[in-house]
């Protein structure tokens, strides 16, 4: 079950809110699963197992190994009881987050290793397990991958589980029922065993949108907000607090004019939600008939049911380097993609399934990669694969071989030059000869796209169509290299803009090359979850819009909220504007006017 804990904490190290004059004031992480929750926070915090070591005869030692394995055994049926609370609560897709620690317990990597240091050393088991786990979790937490980092929490809650039993500890799962839950972390167990006591939230100091607390978070419709920085410093067990999973903001002993403001802000947000529902079913299409293709930005598999749950139709970017990412190594094998893959594809027919390279660089390092002074601006994205055939060649040959299961699309990164498309195509050919020649069976006429995230391929937009066989828009990192600002740079990220002219401008160029040339044009950057920007994505001829699931029913919102034809009009408006400001603030009544109360999103949105 749950890795045990304890609600008392140090009256010392946390300052109660009317001593403290600035903890009253919202409190800034990130939003990582939308809605709002009012409530008495309860403070979660995690008992440290500080194991000392202690010596063993050596007769003791087979007993000692025996202990271990006794307890692994009892962590196992701890799992085995939370994957069946996932299936029964959220479906199978969900429960892999759990399989997935089952496998580590005992992974060929940790498991041999705690036993050789019982053996060789001549020490308790517990302190083995702590020694060796922590050396493991050590590597993961100093990586530079934030993704790997993520996961050591997994292995945390592992070697909690272990310990506990081995010192026969009792498992601590109850919360107080409907409080929101103030933590440093929180696993993935924490968060499924914790929502059958009817907690209304959660917010932790650290994490990010995909740890696996995210992921359930947004599974069970629960409020999240990671990334809050000392929280646990300010809030007390009790502290009334408001959390806003919309803005990712956290907001301790509010006024009652705030408070009123909130409950508000709540209420239209369950209205909103429950109406979704219906939306689910129904065609994201205008007012004067025009469809658009909602389709989802999925990362794990775990993602698969929330995407369903949220009426995708189809996947338009999936991440495979998350596979690598997690896995924190420089390969993984052909069939472990191919297995991957496969069930993606099948869960997601017959709509099609859009896989994305290896997508390595920038921001997410592995083992082979290179230090260099601006990685977001060198060897990166579809330059490292032509370069590394060993990386691209099994991968390509696992999507193909998952092509044969439903509707499968090959999606090409940090395009810059058609000499890159046109080699990649080359070594395409090149496999599919590789998989005919064995007798694999794969869609021989499988589609190619490109990126569009560079401006010059969107300069090039025409040259470019006529290459492959659809566009996607990554308006993250084609503002970024339009505008030359590092989103991620608090100095400049004021002016970090996806309205800007300039970047609407490459966004029509992109869109009238793709209709000349018949193909389709999406797009999958943070910029379709901006609801303010949708009627103009629209009207700027923008065929299909791929997005974080749990804005699917948002964004549809928009859509049959509006015609194509003021669509259009708004696209001219915006083009014709040196700033963009003026214009938010008009888009922001058009929203009001027409979406039926969404706009209060936008308090959260970018600009």
């Amino acid at each position: 079950m749950v890795s045990e804990r304890s609600s008392d904490v140090d009256d010392t190290k946390h300052s109660s809110t009317a001593e403290n004059p600035d903890a009253s004031q919202p409190h800034k992480g990130i939003g990582v699963s939308p809605g709002i929750a009012i409530g008495p926070a309860y403070l979660y915090a995690r008992v440290s197992f500080d194991v000392e070591e202690r010596s063993v005869d050596p007769e003791e030692i087979q007993l000692e190994t025996a202990r271990f394995e006794k307890a692994v055994q009892k962590a196992e049926r701890d799992l085995h009881k939370i994957i069946d609370v996932t299936r029964e609560k959220l479906g199978e897709d969900s429960a892999t987050i759990f399989e997935a620690q089952l496998l580590m317990l005992r992974d060929e990597t940790v498991y041999p290793e705690v036993v050789r240091y019982i053996e060789n050393h001549g020490i308790n088991a517990g302190y083995a397990v702590q020694s060796v786990m922590g050396k493991h979790r050590q590597l993961m937490e100093a990586s530079d991958n934030e993704y790997l980092r993520e996961r050591s929490n997994d292995l945390l809650d592992i070697q909690d589980r272990i310990i506990r039993h081995l010192r026969r500890g009792h498992i601590l799962s109850a919360v107080e029922k409907e409080t929101i839950i103030i933590a440093e972390n929180l696993t993935a167990a924490d968060v499924i065993l914790f929502s059958r006591r009817g907690i209304l939230g959660c917010a932790t100091d650290y994490g990010g949108p995909t740890s696996h607390v995210s992921i359930m978070a947004r599974a069970l419709g629960l409020p999240a907000v990671v990334s809050m920085h000392g929280i646990t410093n300010i809030i007390r067990t009790g502290d009334i607090v408001v959390l806003d999973g919309i803005k990712g903001e956290l907001v301790v002993n509010p006024d009652e004019d705030t408070l009123a403001a909130y409950r508000q802000k709540q209420e239209r947000y369950a209205r909103l939600v429950q109406e979704d529902k219906q939306l689910v079913g129904l065609p994201a299409e205008t007012l004067d008939g025009h469809p658009v293709q909602l389709q989802a930005n999925l990362e794990l598999q775990e993602e698969l049911e929330l995407m369903k749950e949220n009426g995708a139709k189809g996947v338009g970017l999936f991440r495979t380097e998350m596979l690598l990412l997690m896995q924190g190594r420089a390969i993984v094998t052909e069939e472990e993609q191919t297995l991957l893959y496969q069930k993606v594809v099948e869960s997601v027919k017959p709509y099609e399934t859009t896989f994305r390279i290896l997508d390595l660089g920038g921001d997410k390092l592995l083992p082979m990669g290179h230090r260099e002074h601006n990685p977001f601006l060198g060897w990166r994205g579809i330059r490292i694969m032509l370069e590394k055939k060993e990386l691209l060649v099994p991968q390509l040959r696992a999507i193909l071989r998952a092509s044969s299961t439903g509707p499968t699309r090959i999606l090409l990164p940090m395009i810059t030059t058609i000499r890159e498309v046109r080699r990649f195509k080359e070594i395409l050919e090149e496999t599919k000869a590789g998989l005919r020649s064995e007798g694999v069976s794969f869609d021989e006429d499988i589609p190619v796209g490109a990126m569009v995230e560079v401006p010059s391929v969107a300069l090039q937009a025409d040259a470019f169509a006529r290459e492959v066989d659809f566009f996607s828009i990554g308006t993250n990192d084609l503002t970024q290299y339009t505008l030359a600002v590092d989103r991620g740079n608090d100095l400049v990220a004021d002016i970090y803009d996806e309205l800007h002219p300039a970047v609407l401008q490459l966004i029509r160029k992109t869109t009238d090359a793709a209709k000349m040339a018949g193909i389709p044009v999406s797009l999958c950057g943070e910029l379709a979850t901006n609801l303010r920007a949708v009627p103009v994505l629209l009207g700027l001829g923008v065929t299909s819009l791929s997005a974080s699931p749990v804005y699917l029913p948002a964004i549809k919102r928009v859509i049959r909220a509006m015609k194509m034809t003021e669509g259009e009009a708004l696209a001219d408006k915006a083009l014709a504007l040196v700033d963009a400001q003026d214009f938010r603030d008009s888009m922001d009544k058009w929203l009001e006017e027409h979406a039926c109360g969404v706009s209060f999103f936008l308090e959260g949105a970018a600009g």
